[in-house]
């Protein structure tokens, strides 16, 4: 994990002078620039020695303050937040390049933080090159189940707290980080464990029944959770989940495409399944996630090619009377739930 690098690299004090942060999980990035300054940067001469930019279409001010010496301190840090200019959609002006390509060869008090948020380094760049020449390119990527289900462990255990693998396991795969293209953060998940704390108190063990009751399930874990009720045909559970879901404001007619696409998945995965595939090759041939696999698993155990072929068909009748009208989309949900538990 790229934290853990640059953590390492604090810690021995040999953090190039010049670093490059990216990657989707903003979390590690900023938590990354936290522990440079707080290890760098006396607070007492912060105003002096710590500067960020937001707009670095210009590198005038920064030349002026990464230029002149600490006070009272090693090193400065700057960190330009906005570093667009390292990739393929923007620019920097050429007076502007040379110098910084000349300072990152001689300044050896300020350490520059370049982080781009949006996209990646261009690797035809100069500057880029150079950075990767210095083993300064640190990308962050999103935590995949089992390093997020570590990191669970591991917040509660640093608050003086326990939870289960199984419980952070659950949480890992129920906060809608995981899922495809995913707006969930681990800024996301801290407010959901800092919940759970908040709520037991005094108490060390972090219960199944507390992550179960105080998590704020993703839309897809409720649909997950709702396509369960319906293998199982339990159709009070299924209108529970089903107004939970409305009550959190999800849109009747994306519920009603999520749970269509679910179905398709089910149909997808049985009829890879009758064709002699197993499972790690469903898993890559649906380009689905560990657990994703595991859930149609278990929710394919009570169906069979000719039943979803026969709800696809009443899907695309559904979706045909709301969009012309015939019935709002409240009722075709309900319909289609009642369709599917007999």
């Amino acid at each position: 994990m790229s934290f853990n690098i640059v953590k390492n690299m604090v810690d021995k004090n040999n953090l190039p002078n010049y670093i490059l942060f990216y990657g989707s999980e903003e979390y590690f990035i900023d938590y990354s620039i936290k522990y440079i300054k707080s290890t760098y940067i006396d607070i007492s001469y912060e105003d002096m020695n710590y500067v960020e930019f937001e707009n670095t279409n210009s590198l005038k001010d920064y030349f002026e303050f990464s230029e002149t010496f600490p006070f009272m301190s090693e090193k400065k840090v700057s960190v330009l937040k906005e570093a667009n200019f390292l990739t393929s959609t923007g620019s920097l002006d050429k007076i502007d390049e040379d110098q910084l390509i000349k300072n990152m060869d001689s300044n050896e008090s300020c350490i520059t933080i370049f982080v781009i948020k949006d996209g990646k380094p261009d690797s035809r760049k100069k500057i880029v090159k150079k950075l990767k020449e210095k083993k300064a390119i640190y990308e962050f990527k999103r935590l995949n189940e089992r390093e997020l289900t570590n990191y669970i462990v591991n917040e509660f255990k640093q608050q003086n707290r326990s939870i289960s693998m199984f419980d952070a396991n659950y949480m890992a795969n129920n906060c809608g980080y995981l899922e495809y293209e995913s707006q969930v953060s681990l800024y996301h998940l801290n407010n959901e464990i800092n919940k759970i704390i908040s709520f037991i108190q005094e108490r060390k063990k972090v219960t199944t029944a507390d992550v179960e009751d105080l998590m704020i399930k993703s839309v897809e874990s409720n649909i997950f959770k709702l396509i369960d009720y319906l293998c199982e045909c339990n159709k009070e559970n299924a209108f529970e989940i089903l107004d939970e879901m409305l009550l959190n404001n999800t849109p009747e007619q994306f519920i009603i495409h999520m749970v269509v696409r679910q179905y398709r998945m089910l149909y997808q995965y049985i009829l890879l399944q009758n064709k002699g595939y197993s499972y790690n090759e469903i898993m890559n041939k649906m380009n689905i996630k560990n657990f994703v696999a595991r859930k149609l698993s278990i929710q394919s155990k009570n169906l069979n090619i000719e039943t979803l072929e026969h709800y696809m068909m009443k899907f695309m009748e559904l979706d045909r009377k709301i969009k012309t009208g015939e019935i709002d989309s409240r009722i075709g949900l309900e319909l289609l739930i009642s369709g599917i538990i007999k």
